[in-house]
C-alpha cells in the first residue's frame, strides 16, 4: 500500500564587473554597515588584527578594491589568523558585491557565517540581510541553511531572525532532526513574513512525530495567516492537511480535504489519487474506482501512477470482478515493464548527466531515454527549479569572471563559486537519480506482485467453486442496498460511454455491484 509522504514547501545578476578606479583618483570608501562593538580584544589580539588587515586598510584608502580583495584572500589563507577569517570573508563579500559579482559575494558571506568567531560575530551578522537578499535573487536560499543552522547567534535583529530560523529549521528537518527543527521554529514570531511558511514546516515536522492534531492546527494557522500567498501555496497547505487526516486514520475528513484542492492545481492529480486510497480504506471500492477512472484518460498519460493501476486492480478483486482484474493485470505489465527496464538502464548514468537531462526537460521539454512520465515531475518541482536557476546564475557569473585579468581574489572567488555550482549539480543530480532508483525498485516489486496477484485470483475462484460444490448450488452474489441518488440543483448527469472529456475528469461516479458471495466478502478496514 502506498505510504503517503508529506511534502514540504519548501533574477540573474548580469551587470558588468566594474574595474579599479584610475590611479590618482582614489575612490571614496564604500559605505559599510556600522558594526556593533566587538568582544574586547587583548592588546596582543588587537595588534595581530591590526597587522592582519593593514594591507587591506591601505588598499581601501587608496581606492583599489581589487588589491584590497587580494589582501583579504591572504588573510583567509593564513591558518594562524583563523580568528579573523569571518571578518575577512565578510569584507570580501562586500567588495565582490560592489564589483557586480553577487553570487560570489554570497558564497563569501556564507563562509563568513560559518567561520565567525566571538570577536567578530557582531560584525559578520550585519551581512545577514544582504546575503538573504542575494540568495533570493539567484535562487539559492538553500546555501544559507547549513551556516544558519550552525550559528543562530547571527540572528541579532528582528528583521532577519524569522528568515534565519526558518532556513535553519529546514536544514534540521532535512536531516530528520525533528525536535531541533521544532525548537528553532519557535523563534519565528507571528506577524513575521515567514510565519505562514514556518507553520507549514511545523505541521510537516509534527506529522513526522505522529502528532497529527497539533499538525492540523499548524496548517490551519498557516492558511489563515498566509492570505497574501499564491494559489499554489494554499493548495500545498490543503493537500498537506488532507494527508494529515489520512495519517491520523480519519479517512472521511481526508476525503473532504482532498476534494478542496482546486482542479487547476499542480497538486490536483495527487489529490485525486490519494483520495482514492481514502475511499479504499473505508471499503468504498466504488468511490475509489470513481477517483481512479480519470487516470485512464489521455490527460494522465504523461503522469507516473503505477499504484493507481494496482489500486484499481485490487478494488476490482475485492468486488470479485475477476476477469476485469486479470485484464487490468495484463495491461499493467505491458505498460510498466518497458518503464522498469528503462529505469534499470539509467543506473549507469552519472549524477551530472542526470541533472542535465532533467534540466533539459524542465527548460525545453526534451526527453532523454526515459519515458516522459518519469521526467514530468521535475518540470515543476520547486526545489529543482530553484537549483537550475542558481546553476544558471553561477554559469553567467563565471563567464563574466573569465573576461578579467587574474587576481588572487578573482581566482579564489571563481574556485568557490564553481565549487558551489558543481555541488548543486552533483547533489541535485544524485537526488533525481536516487528517485529513479527507488522507482525502479518499487516497480520491480510491483511487477512481481502482479504475477502473485494472478495466483490470488485463481485461489479465490477455487474457493468459490469449492463452496458451490459443498452446498450443491451456485453461490449468490451479496445483495447491495439500492438507493436513489438525487442530483444537486444545477447539476446534470451523463453516463460514461468510453470517452473522456476534460471537464468531466474528477467528477465520475462508479456503481459496480459486487459479485462476491456474502460469505466471502472481504474488507480492508482494520
Amino acid at each position: 500500500m502506498r505510504r503517503l509522504t508529506l511534502c514540504g514547501l519548501l533574477l540573474l545578476a548580469s551587470t558588468a564587473w566594474a574595474g579599479p578606479k584610475e590611479k590618482g583618483k582614489p575612490a571614496k570608501e564604500p559605505e559599510k554597515p556600522t558594526a556593533a562593538a566587538p568582544a574586547e580584544l587583548t592588546k596582543k589580539e588587537a595588534k595581530v588584527r591590526e597587522q592582519a588587515f593593514a594591507t587591506y586598510d591601505q588598499e581601501i584608502a587608496s581606492g583599489s578594491k581589487t588589491r584590497a580583495a587580494d589582501a583579504l584572500v591572504a588573510v583567509v589563507d593564513d591558518a594562524t589568523l583563523a580568528e579573523f577569517h569571518g571578518e575577512a570573508y565578510a569584507r570580501l563579500g562586500d567588495i565582490l558585491s560592489e564589483l557586480s559579482l553577487p553570487y560570489a559575494a554570497l558564497v563569501a558571506y556564507t563562509k563568513a557565517f560559518a567561520t565567525a568567531s566571538d570577536t567578530n560575530v557582531s560584525e559578520v551578522s550585519l551581512r545577514v540581510p544582504k546575503a538573504i537578499e542575494i540568495a533570493a535573487k539567484v535562487g539559492d536560499l538553500a546555501i544559507l541553511e547549513k551556516p544558519f543552522a550552525g550559528n543562530l547567534g547571527l540572528a541579532r535583529t528582528d528583521d532577519v531572525r524569522g528568515e534565519m530560523a526558518y532556513l535553519a529549521a529546514k536544514e534540521n528537518a532535512r536531516g530528520r532532526q525533528w525536535g531541533t527543527a521544532s525548537a528553532i521554529l519557535k523563534m519565528v514570531k507571528e506577524g513575521d513574513p515567514r510565519w505562514p511558511d514556518a507553520k507549514v514546516l511545523e505541521g510537516i515536522v509534527l506529522n513526522q512525530q505522529g502528532r497529527h492534531e497539533e499538525a492540523l492546527k499548524a496548517f490551519e494557522s498557516a492558511d489563515r495567516t498566509g492570505r497574501e500567498k499564491d494559489a499554489r501555496w494554499h493548495d500545498a497547505v490543503q493537500i498537506n492537511t488532507a494527508r494529515t487526516w489520512y495519517g491520523a486514520g480519519n479517512y472521511p475528513r481526508a476525503i473532504e480535504s482532498y476534494s478542496r484542492v482546486t482542479r487547476g492545481s499542480l497538486f490536483w492529480p495527487d489529490a485525486q489519487f490519494e483520495r482514492a486510497w481514502s475511499h479504499f480504506r473505508i471499503d468504498d471500492f466504488n468511490g475509489a474506482l470513481g477517483q481512479l477512472l480519470p487516470f485512464e484518460a489521455a490527460f494522465f498519460s504523461k503522469w507516473y501512477y503505477p499504484e493507481a493501476d494496482l489500486l484499481r486492480i485490487y478494488s476490482m478483486f475485492l468486488l470479485c470482478k475477476f476477469p476485469e482484474s486479470e485484464r487490468q493485470i495484463g495491461h499493467f505489465k505491458d505498460k510498466y515493464q518497458p518503464v522498469h527496464e528503462a529505469l534499470e538502464a539509467w543506473g549507469g548514468k552519472s549524477d551530472e548527466a542526470t541533472f542535465d537531462a532533467a534540466k533539459l526537460y524542465m527548460q525545453k521539454g526534451k526527453i532523454t531515454e526515459l519515458p516522459e512520465m518519469i521526467w514530468r515531475p521535475w518540470a515543476d518541482e520547486e526545489r529543482f527549479m530553484l537549483s537550475v536557476q542558481a546553476v544558471d546564475a553561477a554559469d553567467d557569473e563565471l563567464k563574466r569572471m573569465k573576461a578579467v585579468a587574474a587576481n588572487p581574489f578573482s581566482e579564489a572567488a571563481k574556485e568557490w563559486l564553481k565549487a558551489r555550482r558543481d555541488g548543486l549539480v552533483e547533489s541535485e543530480g544524485a537526488r533525481v537519480k536516487a528517485r529513479f532508483a527507488e522507482q525502479e525498485s518499487e516497480l520491480g516489486e510491483q511487477l512481481a506482485n502482479a504475477e502473485i496477484f494472478i495466483l490470488d485470483i485463481l485461489r479465490m475462484k477455487q474457493q468459490m467453486f469449492e463452496q458451490a460444490a459443498l452446498t450443491g448450488k451456485e453461490l449468490e452474489a451479496a445483495k447491495s442496498v439500492k438507493r436513489t441518488e438525487r442530483l444537486r440543483k444545477g447539476w446534470q448527469e451523463w453516463p460514461f460511454e468510453g470517452e473522456f472529456w476534460a471537464d468531466e475528469l474528477g467528477y465520475y461516479k462508479v456503481d459496480i455491484v459486487p459479485e462476491c458471495p456474502a460469505s466471502m466478502r472481504q474488507s480492508v478496514v482494520k
